[in-house]
């Protein structure tokens, strides 16, 4: 609103300028208190404080990523140390240990059972010999001996 527009309608100078007056009064009540610099300020101090405090959040998701990862990694140390253990009690060679398959002590115990059957398994060997000696010169006349012997009994 301007002087201009009102004494296009036609107002006396009198009325305009009493409007102008309580227009200024209505202006003067919306416009911010003398305080504005004050909350500006603060809201900058705000602003700062909150991007400081977001900073240190990044930085400890960070270090909670590596923590995360570093227990990943003992987890593993740990299942290999488990399966070594096993693997010497089952009298399975170290070699092997690490084919041990399983993810708890129970499930590994059972794997490592079942390889020591198959490793530990000793050949069978035979009663007596089946073939006569090659170098012996007397082997027949001692096989004839023995055979005496054996009808003898």
């Amino acid at each position: 609103m301007n002087r201009e527009f009102l004494e296009g309608l036609g107002l006396e100078k009198e009325v305009i300028d009493s409007i102008m007056k309580e227009h200024g009064k209505a202006i003067q009540a919306v416009k911010p208190a003398d305080d504005y610099e004050e909350l500006k300020s603060t809201n900058e101090s705000l602003q700062g404080q909150l991007q400081q405090l977001q900073d240190t959040l990044d930085e400890k998701e960070t270090a909670l990523n590596g923590v995360e990862d570093i227990k990943q990694e003992l987890q593993k140390y740990k299942i290999k140390n488990l399966k070594t253990s096993i693997a010497v009690e089952a009298g399975i060679p170290l070699e092997l240990a690490n084919r041990l398959s399983g993810e708890t002590e129970e499930e590994i115990k059972a794997d490592a059972e079942n390889l020591a059957e198959f490793v530990n398994k000793k050949p069978t060997l035979p009663l007596k010999p089946t073939e006569p000696p090659v170098d012996d010169k007397d082997a027949g006349l001692k096989q004839m001996l023995k055979n005496m012997k054996s009808q003898g009994e």
